[in-house]
């Protein structure tokens, strides 16, 4: 049994303008810098309850602290491992050196309790990433590990104010407990790990202050373990200016729903309108899951009207220096997804063994990539790659979802062209890091393997992770 993009989604319960400011760009950081990883404590207020929910996170905080560069400049700083574990951080969406991406075991050594280890590398692309742990990601992460890395473009998009947020969501019990089973066989064998409890910034459903006529760019990080998001915003015009930090036309929010999956991100420019009354409460919701709306967070109008006529709707942000993929001379390679409840999986290679379903169930291997399961991060870097690629040369990946559930796929490492779905080629193709690829659907992914080293391909459901949907190519 399969289930289609839009049954998934019903059944899944769920320029430069006067007045305007631009963002004024940061310094590179200083070598000095540490980012700690230690255990931390945050308070959510969940109507009349307050809940203390412990959590990991960079200086103790979830999310931790928001790291800014400018477009070109360099981010150098050094990991501090307090917690109980090894951990590392990748800088999600950057094309770092290899040495820089942060999986223990493939890139680098884990850095372990009491350890520390450097991270320097230039940003070349500007855009919302963010940054979190690859090592044991699900309970990590689902901890709250995570933090946004903002590269500011050298002309930047005149806005009155921006916002960071980071979207996470956390199971809860009805003690007020948060749950710490981040990895189960149901969870990882189906669409992942939901919270009951959805946080913006650490917060639920904050309150925002907004003046009638601000414009405001809203940088969207969609941290979960495997919620997808679509933003609604009734009363508010938006455009959509950016995807995984890659420049796209401005699109509307009112057109097509614009997927924003775990991992992925989205930057978004709103008009508060005017002509209301001080006090008018605007709620942005998270629309994907039809049977269940869920407010992330609401604008207050208050304070002085900014400006009464409307402004034009902006322009295409300039495109980020990647190189451009020769589609004819481009190689096909082939990616085919399989496993889960619901799905036709009966026998995969699990480390170069070939097993039944039953078996590889038994180990908590139960998604394939190309036939194959790698146990962990250590197998994956000590066996052969899913492809060995050419330095310099265009592929094509093919991405065939054959499971019962969506995936968001993510590649290290590089940024690619969604160039079709379904065999249709795209008139305008867009730059992605983590593409959604729904149940039975096939996508088209092209880039230049210009990034030397061994690049992690995976689903960026955490749970997925965890039961075999990871794999590597070596570029190079």
């Amino acid at each position: 049994m399969t289930i289609t993009r839009r049954k998934f989604l019903e059944a899944a319960t769920a320029t430069a303008v006067a007045g305007l400011v631009q963002p004024v760009l940061a310094q590179a950081a200083s070598p000095d810098k540490v980012l700690t990883a230690q255990t931390g404590q945050i308070e959510i207020r969940a109507g009349q309850k307050k809940l203390d929910i412990p959590v990991w996170g960079y200086g103790g905080a979830s999310p931790g602290e928001t790291l800014n560069v400018e477009q070109g400049g360099t981010v150098s700083l050094s990991l501090k491992n307090e917690l109980p574990e090894d951990t590392t951080i990748h800088w999600h969406g950057i094309r770092t050196p290899n040495n820089m991406d942060g999986v223990p075991g493939l890139t680098q050594k884990a850095v372990a309790t009491g350890g520390a280890f450097q991270y320097r590398f230039a940003c070349d692309d500007a855009g919302t990433y963010w940054y979190h742990p690859h090592a044991n990601s699900a309970e990590q992460i689902g901890r709250g590990l995570c933090g946004p890395l903002i590269v500011q473009e050298q002309r930047p998009l005149a806005v009155d104010r921006e916002l960071v947020w980071v979207v996470a969501d956390w199971q809860v019990t009805q003690d007020g407990q948060v749950s710490h089973a981040y990895s189960n066989m149901h969870d990882n064998s189906h669409a992942g790990r939901f919270g009951n409890l959805i946080t913006v910034n650490g917060q639920r459903r904050p309150l925002i202050d907004v003046q009638p006529g601000e414009r405001i760019r809203l940088r969207l990080i969609n941290a979960a373990a495997a919620r997808i998001l679509s933003l609604d915003i009734p009363g508010v015009s938006g455009w959509w200016i950016a995807l995984d930090g890659q420049p796209i036309e401005p699109r509307g929010l009112r057109g097509d729903p614009v997927y924003v999956p775990p991992g992925g991100r989205a930057d978004v420019v709103l008009d508060i309108p005017t002509g209301m009354d001080p006090g008018k409460i605007l709620e942005i919701a998270d629309a994907t899951y039809r049977k269940q709306r869920n407010t992330l967070a609401s604008f207050k109008l208050s304070g002085k009207q900014v400006r009464g006529t409307p402004l034009a709707a902006p322009q295409k942000l300039a495109d980020n220096p990647i190189s451009l993929p020769n589609l004819d001379g481009a190689e096909l390679k082939e990616i085919t997804f399989e496993g889960g409840a619901m799905g036709g999986l009966r026998s995969a290679l699990l480390d170069g063994e070939k097993l039944p379903i039953r078996q590889l169930a038994q180990r908590g291997a139960l998604w394939s990539t190309n036939g194959k399961i790698w146990s962990s991060l250590d197998e994956i870097a000590q066996q052969d790659k899913l492809f060995n690629l050419d330095t310099g040369k265009s592929y094509v990946f093919r991405l065939q979802n054959r499971t019962a559930f969506p995936h968001p796929i993510h590649m290290h490492g590089h940024t690619f062209q969604v160039i079709a779905v379904n065999g249709k080629k795209k008139s305008t193709p867009e730059w992605r890091d983590t593409v959604l690829v729904f149940p039975d659907e096939q996508v088209d992914i092209a880039f230049v393997a210009d990034n030397p080293g061994d690049w992690l391909i995976h689903c960026h459901v955490l749970g997925h992770v965890t039961a075999g949907m990871i794999a590597a190519v070596r570029v190079g």
